[in-house]
């Protein structure tokens, strides 16, 4: 067991503030935001709210390269992180130090005085602090982390614009018995959206995007639905895209997965649609371009202590934990090469849909179960093996992410390696390495 940092030292009393990590609720945030004398509606003005499933880190830092192109300095928060709580926050485009983010952190912990409050409050209260107060950006972005109804990120209350990524099934365990469906999960991260304008991604299927579009009808805002005010075509040289403002080629998004076309897209549509900043067609190709940082979204490890484990497999890690995101991963495994056998490595935590996660790994060769190190409320390696044969995919248990890689690299050192199940998983795997 690795020795916690001070950043992780301070969480664990923040902890004991309130009973539950999650409780949704704006009270309690309102009441800090309001004790740090954040100017949440000045705020408001120039913050982007990112709500849905999947998607939205990929929409988020897409936005913010574009507006970085664009020479405009960008706060970003997004949630859970992969590795580092300082991944959470960046201010003026530049991630935070740990120094600077334990003081903040203190800070904004003093002026709670010990009264009941989750963790993610209090990182979405410190955030909104740090960039009302300290920061001088020309924008702002926020990652919804559960919902949006109720959700952290939307106490700044009236903002510039939420774009809705893709919806799906995920987090069932917080919704009341008899409305665990996509249609209450629809409900919860579309209603009550306090922003001028609305962006609407791509859906899995239209069903979802017309149940999406009949839950804002009433909303004031502008709303940018894809498909009917904006859309796009793959081809060979990137994609075509289509909106009210024209149409323009765009390069092939810089993150793997045909997925991130329609996250690309999202992003694209969002920033044409907020026109009190200059942002031109060359910055958006240039925003697409310059997308770097994968962070466990199916990000291939090229070196490292594991990849000297297995040093001619492809091994690749990602962090998705729910079916829509294990759906986007099988279409990704089916572009690569047919010749090569495919092998997955998968820890999960207790509250996801399992059964339905792993049937979208039906074509593998094997699948391989194992406990996620250092985390109390995971799946069992064991429980985890038995729904995988339920499923029907061939399996075994390994006692480690190290084993469970030695063990595929002996079977076959061509073959490709998915570490894939839940964010808590691949940061594990990403400090290993």
């Amino acid at each position: 067991m690795r020795k916690k940092s001070k950043i992780e030292s301070l969480i664990s009393k923040f902890l004991l503030l309130h009973d539950r990590k999650i409780d949704l609720s704006l009270d309690r945030i309102n009441r800090l935001n309001k004790d740090l004398k954040i100017n949440i509606d000045k705020l408001g003005k120039k913050t982007i709210t990112i709500s849905g499933t999947n998607g939205k880190w990929s929409t988020a830092v897409t936005i913010r390269s574009i507006f970085e192109a664009a020479g405009y300095k960008v706060d970003l928060f997004t949630s859970p992180h992969v590795q580092n709580y300082t991944e959470r926050f960046i201010f003026e485009s530049k991630e935070i130090s740990e120094k600077s983010l334990f003081n903040l952190l203190s800070e904004v912990g003093l002026k709670n005085y010990s009264k009941p409050i989750t963790i993610f409050e209090i990182l979405t209260s410190a955030f909104y602090f740090y960039s009302s107060s300290k920061s001088k950006s020309d924008i702002v972005i926020a990652e919804n982390g559960l919902f949006q109804r109720y959700d952290s990120v939307s106490s700044i209350g009236n903002h510039l614009m939420n774009v809705t990524c893709s919806i799906g099934l995920d987090h069932l365990d917080w919704l009341p018995e008899g409305k665990k469906n996509i249609d209450q999960i629809i409900i919860e991260k579309t209603s009550n959206i306090k922003s001028s304008n609305i962006v609407v991604s791509k859906q899995s299927n239209y069903e979802i995007l017309n149940k999406i579009e009949k839950n804002i009808k009433n909303n004031p805002a502008k709303k940018i639905i894809f498909s009917k005010n904006y859309n796009y075509e793959i081809n060979k040289n990137g994609f075509f895209y289509k909106d009210e403002f024209g149409s323009l080629q765009l390069p092939k998004p810089n993150l793997l997965g045909e997925h991130q076309f329609s996250n690309t897209a999202c992003a694209v549509s969002a920033v044409r649609n907020l026109k009190k900043y200059k942002i031109k067609n060359e910055h958006i190709v240039e925003g697409i371009k310059s997308l770097k940082n994968m962070r466990g979204r199916l990000e291939i490890l090229k070196k490292g202590f594991l990849k000297k484990l297995a040093p001619s497999n492809t091994i690749i890690c990602d962090i998705g934990h729910n079916p829509s995101a294990s759906a986007v991963i099988k279409k990704y495994l089916n572009t690569l090469d047919k010749n090569k056998k495919v092998f997955v490595i998968c820890g999960m935590m207790n509250n996801k849909i399992h059964d339905k996660f792993l049937s979208n790994f039906k074509h593998v060769n094997e699948i391989i179960t194992i406990d996620i190190p250092n985390n109390k409320n995971c799946i069992k390696k064991e429980a985890l093996q038995k729904i995988a044969e339920k499923v029907g995919i061939k399996n075994r248990t390994s006692n480690s992410i190290q084993d469970a890689i030695k063990y595929i690299a002996k079977k076959d050192k061509n073959s490709i390696v998915l570490i894939v199940g839940s964010i808590f998983l691949i940061g594990e795997v990403l400090n290993i390495n």
